[in-house]
């Protein structure tokens, strides 16, 4: 791993979260350009479900890297993480918005509900903004 000699901090390969994230935003306009397509509604719950899970998987390469300990973030709880993404300004919202976050995403293995996944394709669209700030705030840090 390389060093980034403003910050000190090895490099994080934020790459796979950029394309994710234009995948979902690429789905979601479709889904903007024909609502009640159900394809294209279950296009964007997939690419939100990866989306989601790279997004908090940068969030804890990027707090062990600052951190005493890797042990110490290994220990924390998701609630814990996402505070302290949002005390460093990583993220915009707070722990609750989060929650609703991880909630659609253990939802979206109910899908077959036409109204949950309905709620789901809404949920993804609101978390494109925060992944979006999410890794704009990541490459700030570590000028990836």
């Amino acid at each position: 791993m390389t060093t980034n000699a403003d910050h000190d901090l090895p490099e994080i390969e934020l790459s796979p979260l950029e394309r994710a994230l234009g995948q979902l935003d690429i789905a979601i306009a479709a889904r903007a350009a024909s609502p009640a397509d159900a394809l294209i509604r279950d296009a964007v719950i997939q690419r939100f479900e990866f989306t989601y899970e790279l997004s908090i998987k940068m969030l804890r390469r990027y707090l062990r890297l600052i951190a005493a300990s890797e042990d110490e973030v290994n220990e924390l709880t998701f609630r814990e993480i996402i505070r302290r993404a949002s005390d460093l300004r990583l993220i915009q919202n707070d722990v609750l918005i989060w929650l609703d976050f991880r909630q659609a995403r253990t939802d979206t293995v109910h899908t077959y509900n036409e109204i949950r996944a309905v709620e789901v394709a809404e949920a993804a669209q609101r978390f494109a903004g925060e992944a979006r700030m999410l890794l704009n705030n990541l490459k700030e840090r570590i000028r990836a």
